[in-house]
């Protein structure tokens, strides 16, 4: 949390202090597509993931209309960002930012 040095303390929200959150991303191998339900029922709606330690895991969100309808292949790597690993060693709430055809998938296996 940041404060403004010459702010007083206010109760409620203010401009005068900012919430920081940090972001870590990684890559993963693609292994799996999970159909979309509701709205994207007939696309896409998560990608399975394995990472280099071999945990799998869902990356569900940060994916624009086109990348539902045509989703990442699976055998390729991508790369995603995430809040922070849980206990288990699982990306908490990780969101899908690209291809990355420049990592070898057999960095994975």
């Amino acid at each position: 949390i940041l404060r403004h040095p010459t702010a007083a303390h206010r109760g409620g929200r203010t401009t005068d202090v900012l919430k920081v959150k940090s972001k870590k991303d990684d890559e993963a191998l693609v292994i799996g597509h999970e159909p979309g339900k509701g709205k994207h029922e007939g696309r896409l709606g998560a990608l399975l993931c394995k990472l280099r330690s071999g945990v799998t895991f869902k990356v569900g969100t940060g994916f624009s209309d086109a990348e539902r309808e045509d989703p990442p292949p699976v055998g390729s790597v991508v790369t995603f960002q995430y809040f922070e690993l849980t206990e288990a060693r699982v990306p908490r709430f990780p969101a899908y930012q690209r291809v990355r055809p420049d990592v070898a998938a057999s960095d994975f296996r």
